[in-house]
């Protein structure tokens, strides 16, 4: 009982681990970078997550107004404004305002010879194109409603300072005051560059720009008197935007039954969760990162399982002779259990101070919004917990075979 006691107190799988140095160093680096590549895949995921919702988060609204035909924020097709009025009379109401976005095509100011990467004058590109009505504003920014007098002119326009440097910023990197005045093509029309603001432009596009609603018509067949691309419904103070949204729904559908087919009403929460879930599950982007995480899992699976069935096999005489002396098998199994949690937990802490790290330089690089959670941190833990762990399992299946007897 002594020894045996003794024995229990001693930290047989960390001793194990130690005995070779460079083993064990190699092997929890192993597991690291298997970590450190599902904290990476999971980072950018949530950046696609993060970025595909941006412009709904500054958007000022309880619950929006999208068409049924809705594909994704930069391609919402239209409803008709007459059945924002209807919701707009309803008591809970405070207002109803359109907003107007869709993707048009840009051409680049000219170019500025000195930036050797830059683009030819006249290069085509995609660029989304924003809009409000300019006594109205649905954008919730600060720093914007400034400049808003400048794109009274429908001939001129404000540009996101997130737009790349493949749409022909003066300074050859990004969009600035240096390119005020500079005019650029949008949508067939000769457009001057009037300000710059700070938004983000989604996942749809590389750029964006904000216009007046007339600037808008004269860039699109839409009629900004008639119809909207979004309509933005602000409730009364302390009014449930969930049960309200209900109402409207019977309220407007009791006015015209016409809109049942047409338009559909979702709270701004609802929507940020669809347009989060259609790019994430939806598209090529959002199931190129879920294939990584799963991947990374079973490289780290692999690594583990590798430097365990060898630690096992190099030790299997000395496995049997503690059966020999009476361990239960379960117990050696233990060992080799507590082995894989060793190295999950050091592999763990060494990938999410890298993961930080490398997070902070792609923002700092990328623009890219990779930003550690909590929740990915419980959660990246598990998964090291359950693969380290199922790792093991497979590694002690060797030690069955172990018998005392082939010892004597």
């Amino acid at each position: 009982m002594v020894g045996s006691s003794l024995f229990r107190r001693t930290p047989v799988s960390l001793l194990n681990l130690c005995a070779q140095p460079a083993r064990a160093v190699v092997s929890i680096g192993g597991v690291s970078f298997a970590l450190l590549l599902i904290f990476m895949q999971l980072g950018f995921r949530g950046a696609v997550g993060n970025t595909a919702v941006i412009v709904y988060g500054k958007l000022k609204g309880d619950i929006v107004m999208r068409s049924l035909d809705y594909v994704h924020l930069y391609e919402p097709k239209t409803i008709d404004r007459a059945w924002m009025e209807i919701v707009a009379s309803h008591p809970n109401v405070a207002s109803v305002d359109p907003f107007f976005i869709m993707l048009q095509r840009w051409q680049n100011p000219p170019r500025n010879e000195s930036c050797e990467s830059a683009p030819p004058d006249g290069s085509f590109r995609t660029v989304g194109m924003m809009a409000m009505e300019l006594d109205r504003p649905v954008i919730d920014l600060p720093d914007l409603t400034p400049l808003l007098e400048q794109i009274k002119d429908p001939d001129a326009l404000l540009i996101d300072s997130a737009t790349r440097a493949e749409y022909g910023p003066q300074n050859c990197k990004r969009f600035s005051d240096q390119d005020i005045s500079f005019f650029a093509e949008l949508g067939g029309r000769s457009t001057r560059i009037a300000g710059v603001f700070k938004l983000g432009t989604g996942l749809a596009t590389n750029g964006a720009v904000l216009i007046s609603d007339v600037g808008f018509s004269r860039r699109s067949p839409v009629d900004t008197q008639r119809r909207a691309s979004l309509g933005l419904v602000r409730l009364r103070p302390n009014v449930d935007a969930e049960s309200t949204r209900r109402e409207l729904e019977d309220w407007l559908m009791e006015r015209d039954s016409h809109a049942a087919m047409s338009v559909q009403l979702l709270t701004m929460d609802e929507q940020k969760k669809w347009e989060r879930r259609r790019w994430l599950n939806e598209t090529p982007i959002g199931m190129i990162f879920t294939m990584g995480v799963l991947l990374s899992f079973i490289i780290g699976a692999a690594i583990v399982y590798m430097v365990l069935a060898t630690d096992v096999t190099s030790r299997i005489s000395e496995f049997a002779t503690m059966k020999a002396m009476g361990y239960s098998e379960w117990f050696v199994a233990g060992i080799v259990l507590r082995q894989a949690w060793i190295l999950a937990l050091a592999g763990y802490v060494i990938s999410a101070l890298c993961a930080e790290v490398l997070y902070r330089v792609t923002v700092g690089l990328s623009g890219i919004p990779t930003f550690m959670t909590w929740e990915r941190m419980l959660g990246v833990a598990a998964m090291a917990v359950v693969m380290c762990t199922f790792s093991g399992l497979l590694a002690i299946r060797s030690l069955w075979r172990a018998d005392p007897a082939t010892l004597f």
